[in-house]
């Protein structure tokens, strides 16, 4: 599988994100201090296992939600189905620092907003989904995590019009199906929440 994610250099500091060539011992978290937004989400349960992705939209809207399917515990879900809450995602690997740093602060927010008209899904880049599922099942993650690691993360940048190729990145969608949040790597809970009540 072809290496998706392309090494960011922040000039002379700390990475707060990650690329899928760098070496994962190489990178280091630190929270970004700027000033962004939060989100919000409907919380679910650990299952401690993730779902994969199918029927990934082919075109891509700029600012438009890509849509895509998964099964979920037997039950075809689509994006496209929460269309009316402010939705999260969440594109994170398992290998990276900064990614797993911010998930309990993910999970937190999941559950804090599970009342409002929020979801909140994972979409793990990891290259191989048992990894994944081993590190959910030690993890209790409140949300659903899907497992992508190819297109789905590309159409996104493209739709937003993003070039950084990193992880954790963030994509925060409205109500009416615009992507109105580009997020390139970590955020604190504080800042994802401003972010998420700005759409709420």
């Amino acid at each position: 599988m072809y290496r998706l994610f392309l090494v960011l250099i922040l000039a002379a500091a700390v990475s707060f994100n990650c690329s899928k060539t760098t070496e994962k011992t190489d990178v280091k978290p630190q929270d970004n201090k700027q000033n962004t937004q939060q989100q919000k989400q409907d919380t679910k349960p650990a299952s401690g296992s993730s779902f994969v992705v199918k029927d990934v939209d082919k075109d891509v809207t700029k600012n438009e939600m890509v849509d895509f399917k998964w099964d979920e515990n037997g039950k075809e879900m689509k994006l496209s189905d929460y269309k009316g809450k402010v939705i999260l995602l969440n594109f994170w690997a398992t290998w990276c620092p900064p990614c797993r740093k911010e998930l309990p602060d993910l999970s937190t927010l999941s559950t804090e907003l599970k009342d409002k008209d929020f979801k909140m899904i994972g979409v793990s880049v990891d290259d191989n989904q048992e990894v994944l599922n081993n590190f959910l099942k030690s993890n209790n993650l409140s949300y659903t995590v899907v497992f992508e690691p190819n297109e789905l993360v590309a159409k996104y940048m493209t739709s937003a019009g993003q070039n950084q190729n990193v992880v954790p990145q963030t994509y925060i969608i409205d109500k009416n199906g615009k992507v109105v949040e580009a997020i390139m790597g970590s955020r604190s809970k504080a800042d994802f929440l401003s972010l998420i009540n700005k759409y709420l």
